[in-house]
């Protein structure tokens, strides 16, 4: 099999359902070799008393092989003729059928088989972990939306008391509920984000098992047909008598042809239709117009998303850059890295730009949600058209991106998010780099009254230049000493007897 018949049944078998449907399709091959190796073996045991036997045995291959697809499958239908025609012949035969293809292709399942599994396992775990994450996401969201309700209540009660103590206790209780909001809704917009990247996971993850498994789906192809091709041999060996019978086999297997054959599996196996990308962006419960808020208080709610959303652009948008200029020094220097190197660099920026793609999408979305209710001129994304909005069955707003897969890797690199999101943006962004000048101060803070214990070296591999007052610049050929790894892809090490943090992709680890 080509490669370029490999791809297109990758391109074919996307997603849960087309894993699914491969699945099934390389388990039904599975169980069809197994099957024909038990009748091989049956036959070779029954060669003495040929007749009745034999026009079994031909009838149940003739069954075995019906849900196939291909030339392979018609030339074991033809094997299924040629016993009904052998049942006078010799009982010899049955030593070289059992000991040449029955028992060989036995072994050569059960090894298929186990190689299938852990494969198959990989998938389960990466789609129970989607799950999880999606439970958690939801889980969030409810809880943002319960928060956003009683702060709304809180409020509404603070404008109807009259009393001092009332007024006070009201306002304690909705300053309670403002700082439960804020909680509730960045741990929904972290769970979004993780739920994301889960589904990022799984979807590689099927991608990969999917090529694993059609590997195993050539290589038992092309045993197969070997087998067939023995089995001629051991019937050519017995005389002139199967002469009319052998010839026919022969040309059976001579029109065997598996690429054919493959292509015809992905035409009516195989999932149709162009794959889609399909994320489930961050719907706040200030976009939904059917929940009441005063105006003040859904654009409040509307900017602290944006504030989230922003930040988390920002830091993928750096990870994006260091991870491009690896792949351009891949492309420059081919032999700089070996091929799983190359092939990870790569896989990391498609993650990063799926990435930006959902923020980028969440971010638009709400800007035009924050546009309309400021009766400003929309922003405008050149995925808009791909955002589709429904609701769930507690009549929650669920929006999701479905981009075309060129247009998801190519990515947007034009959107600006704060032209005609709504006025005042300058001041909201700026407010952003200063929660994100806290947020590195405090991520490091504790790490200061530590001892800075050197829990690893690395070698730096290209310049880079501080751009933030937490970062260190760092030069080609420097040592660092690392402190520590943070998830995110920045680590904090020391060089030059200067501490801050750095990118990991500009380095390697000794």
């Amino acid at each position: 099999m080509t490669n370029r018949h490999l791809f297109l049944i990758v391109d074919v078998f996307q997603g849960q359902d087309g894993f699914e449907e491969l699945r099934k399709y390389i388990k039904q091959g599975s169980e069809f070799s197994k099957e024909v190796a038990t009748i091989i073996q049956e036959r070779a045991e029954l060669e003495t008393s040929y007749a009745k036997s034999l026009s079994r045995l031909s009838k149940k291959l003739t069954n075995a092989a019906a849900g196939g697809v291909g030339s392979l499958s018609e030339g074991w239908v033809t094997v299924a003729v040629a016993m009904e025609q052998e049942a006078e012949l010799h009982k010899n035969l049955g030593t070289g059928l059992g000991e040449e293809i029955a028992k060989p292709l036995k072994l050569a399942m059960e090894a298929h088989s186990k190689l299938r599994k852990p494969i198959e396992s990989t998938v389960d775990r990466s789609l129970k972990s989607l799950t999880d994450r999606r439970t958690d996401e939801y889980k969030a969201k409810k809880s943002a939306f319960s928060c956003a309700k009683d702060y709304e209540k809180a409020e509404d009660a603070e404008v109807k008391s009259g009393k001092d103590k009332e007024i006070k206790k009201n306002e304690k209780k909705c300053k309670q509920s403002r700082d439960h909001v804020k909680k509730a809704d960045k741990l929904y917009t972290e769970c979004c984000c993780k739920a994301e990247t889960a589904r990022q996971d799984w979807d590689h993850t099927v991608q990969k098992c999917s090529t694993s498994m059609q590997h195993l789906e050539e290589e038992r192809l092309h045993k197969m047909h070997d087998f067939l091709s023995k089995y001629n041999n051991q019937l050519s060996a017995i005389g002139p008598k199967i002469t009319q019978i052998c010839s026919r086999l022969n040309e059976s297997v001579i029109s065997v042809d598996i690429n054919s054959d493959l292509q015809a599996v992905v035409y009516q196996k195989g999932v149709k239709g162009p794959r889609h990308a399909e994320q489930i962006l961050v719907d706040c419960y200030a976009e939904d117009s059917q929940f009441p808020m005063k105006p003040d208080r859904r654009r409040a709610a509307l900017q602290n998303y944006l504030l989230y959303l922003h930040a988390n652009i920002e830091k993928d948008k750096k990870g994006r850059e260091g991870a491009q200029k690896l792949v351009d020094v891949y492309k420059t220097r081919p032999n700089f890295g070996d091929a799983e190197a190359q092939e990870e660099i790569l896989l990391n920026l498609e993650k990063i730009t799926y990435m930006l793609n959902f923020l980028e999408a969440s971010h638009y979305k709400i800007s035009a949600c924050l546009a309309k209710q400021d009766k400003m001129s929309s922003p405008t994304h050149k995925f808009a058209q791909y955002i589709h909005t429904t609701r769930d069955k507690q009549n929650h707003l669920v929006s999701t991106l479905k981009l075309p897969v060129n247009l998801a890797l190519e990515g947007s690199s034009e959107y600006s998010y704060s032209a005609g999101s709504y006025s005042g943006s300058n001041e909201v962004y700026s407010e952003v780099e200063e929660r994100r000048d806290d947020s590195f101060d405090d991520e490091f803070e504790d790490d200061e009254d530590e001892s800075t214990t050197v829990i690893s070296r690395c070698k730096v591999l290209y310049d880079y230049t501080a751009s933030r007052s937490d970062e260190i610049s760092i030069r080609a050929g420097q040592i660092i000493n690392v402190y520590s790894k943070q998830a995110d892809g920045w680590w904090k090490g020391e060089v030059e007897k200067k501490v801050g943090i750095f990118p990991s992709t500009y380095i390697e680890e000794l």
